[in-house]
């Protein structure tokens, strides 16, 4: 019999959303945001010692805010990052299983946080989770669109971009590269050239934000981003269409450097498979015309087809249901790094 015969759940711990999906018909997307009131006054007003997402970005003035994800890495010597993203994992999964039953689950993460933090991660669920795989988001990805053979997941977040080559397995280090221009480097880009031509705007990075999130584009593929903001207080019309283009333009040339060498890097026979079978994944797969434009820049190597599939921020979560869903628990440590309740599987061995 399995170890997990109750809730299974696939989890998506961004930089900036952690989506989770369970076979009983629950799925959610928040923000990986946790909030701490920043005195007696804001604990009294929201009436709890921490929030979550959407509801700590809203009373964000009452409150220390941490994202214990960003730059998709658990800083381990931060207690803050520690504690924040075990109480993160804990409010996901008690959403999504609030009778508190047994879970299993399996977690999806940025390709650094892979890479760095496994024995952390585990250490950090293993009261909350019957059994856990981590593996990197991109692999859930190619998982739940069935390419995991001859083919490039380019994951756009807001911490990093990790871009995957899938060769039939959970990829190796060296099938893995990280870069740290993505989401998050936009709006910092984006806000200094607002800055630049507009100097008497009054500027904040998560307005800007969610001019971002609603109008990014590359090249003709997009614009006029017309909107209103303020200049000492008083609402003045102006228009961003240039500077969010540059913005979100910024971060191609790295990715497309990347592509390339990843496309030599596969075996001679499989090149041309590969280029049909780019996807980008992540907030980023939002940005109107990144796929036609990487597309452009690689046509020198053959016939390219480069696809979003994103659209609605759940994908890495699905794939990690799916895969807890087609693989018994009992056999996911042969995929990536499992925790399981070994000191269970002590006992029992020891009868």
């Amino acid at each position: 019999m399995s170890r997990c015969d109750n809730l299974l759940l696939g989890i998506d711990l961004g930089t900036s959303r952690t989506a989770v999906v369970a076979d009983n018909n629950y799925q959610d997307l928040t923000s990986s945001v946790v909030g701490y009131p920043k005195d007696i006054v804001g604990l009294k007003m929201l009436g709890k010692p921490q929030v979550f997402g959407a509801e700590a970005l809203r009373h964000h003035s009452a409150l220390a805010l941490y994202r214990p994800m960003e730059d998709g890495l658990i800083r381990e010597t931060d207690f803050h990052n520690y504690n924040t993203v075990y109480e993160l994992l804990k409010h996901v999964i008690r959403q999504a299983a609030p009778d508190g039953g047994a879970a299993c689950g399996v977690i999806g993460v940025p390709s650094r946080a892979f890479l760095h933090n496994k024995k952390l991660l585990s250490s950090l669920v293993e009261d909350l989770l019957e059994v856990a795989l981590i593996v990197p988001k991109a692999f859930l990805v190619a998982y739940k669109i069935n390419r995991l053979t001859n083919s490039i997941i380019v994951d756009i977040g807001a911490g990093t971009v990790d871009i995957c080559a899938m060769k039939g397995m959970v990829p190796p280090l060296e099938d893995q590269v990280t870069l740290t221009k993505a989401g998050d480097y936009i709006d910092a880009r984006f806000e200094a050239l607002v800055a630049e031509r507009y100097p008497q705007l009054q500027l904040s990075r998560g307005q800007l934000r969610l001019i971002k999130e609603e109008h990014a584009f590359v090249d003709q593929y997009g614009g006029p981003v017309q909107t209103v903001l303020r200049a000492d207080g008083v609402p003045v019309e102006v228009d961003l269409s240039a500077e969010l283009q540059s913005a979100c333009e910024s971060i191609v040339p790295d990715i497309l450097e990347q592509l390339v060498t990843m496309v030599k890097d596969f075996d001679p026979e499989a090149q041309q498979e590969v280029l049909e079978n780019i996807f980008i994944s992540g907030g980023g797969s939002l940005i109107r015309g990144i796929d036609e434009v990487v597309a452009l820049h690689l046509v020198e190597y053959g016939d390219v087809h480069v696809r979003c599939i994103d659209k609605n921020g759940l994908i890495g979560a699905q794939g990690g249901l799916k895969l807890a869903k087609e693989l018994d628990p009992d056999v996911w440590g042969q995929v990536g790094f499992m925790h399981a309740e070994e000191k269970r599987a002590a006992a029992d061995g020891g009868d």
